[in-house]
């Protein structure tokens, strides 16, 4: 692959930065373009944090960019290089090595306000001031009536973050899964819900309802998809789904490393 569009994606810390300035000289030296409106390549530069940026910044593309990830962050579960193999990646790609695979990862695609976005971890709904309140549905079946704080939905590799952290299960099958969980539901008489997680895979769909009265905003949620908070006024339901569309992240098949791998090494080995 010769003379392809390129946009870097960099964090800002000064080992970061240092690398994108090495990494640009050294892709217009080899007649890349880069390329901020449509890039073909886009070059991520930093932890898991920059790597949802990047997916967010290019959130309408993701069908048609592939993803090439350096590690210069604390974490890295969506890394797959080290800053030390930059002159690699590039010949890589240059020779069209097949050794230098695409390894597509899940998306949730949520819509809202007659737009569809992306997600490559995870979409929270959430009120912190007062109880949140809305139906949920199921495919179109009504699952639950739900009052709490919030409700999360991850991808499989989106579960190893805040749904872990809040008791649900880390998904470590290869198959295209979602998990549902109640953040801090009410819990007693007039109120009950599942309050348990819910793995879902590509045939259902999640729909959020409001179920107060279409003037009473006080009682919906704010929508956070990975890091971006959606500021726009909600209307009535959102979608949730696992989508058509895979992030293509690529590595290389030597550096493959299993998501057991990855979170045996953050969570567990010593």
């Amino acid at each position: 692959m010769k003379n392809y569009k390129f946009m870097i994606i960099a964090n800002k810390y000064e080992d970061s930065q240092s690398l994108v300035k090495l990494l640009k000289e050294k892709l217009l030296i080899i007649k890349a373009q880069e390329n901020l409106i449509q890039p073909e390549i886009i070059f991520v530069i930093g932890g898991d944090g920059t790597f949802l940026k990047a997916v967010h910044d290019y959130n309408q593309l993701l069908d048609k960019v592939k993803f090439i990830s350096f590690k210069c962050g604390n974490l890295g579960f969506y890394e797959n290089f080290s800053h030390h193999q930059v002159d690699e990646v590039l010949q890589w790609i240059a020779n069209d090595d097949p050794n230098l695979r695409v390894n597509p990862l899940s998306l949730l695609e949520v819509k809202v306000n007659n737009q569809t976005l992306y997600a490559i971890n995870e979409i929270k709904f959430v009120n912190l001031t007062t109880t949140l309140s809305c139906q949920v549905l199921i495919n179109n079946q009504p699952f639950e009536n739900f009052r709490g704080t919030g409700i999360l939905v991850s991808t499989r590799t989106g579960s190893t973050g805040l749904m872990k952290a809040l008791g649900g299960a880390v998904i470590l099958s290869n198959h295209s899964l979602m998990q549902f969980h109640e953040i801090a539901p009410v819990a007693h008489n007039s109120y009950r819900s599942l309050n348990a997680p819910v793995i879902l895979d590509e045939k259902h769909e999640i729909t959020l309802k409001r179920i107060l009265p279409v003037d009473n905003f006080s009682h919906f949620g704010k929508l956070i998809i990975d890091t971006f908070v959606f500021n726009e006024k909600l209307k009535d339901e959102i979608t949730i789904k696992l989508s058509s569309i895979t992030l293509q992240v690529l590595e290389y098949a030597s550096n493959h490393r299993t998501l057991i791998t990855k979170v045996k090494k953050a969570f567990i080995q010593d």
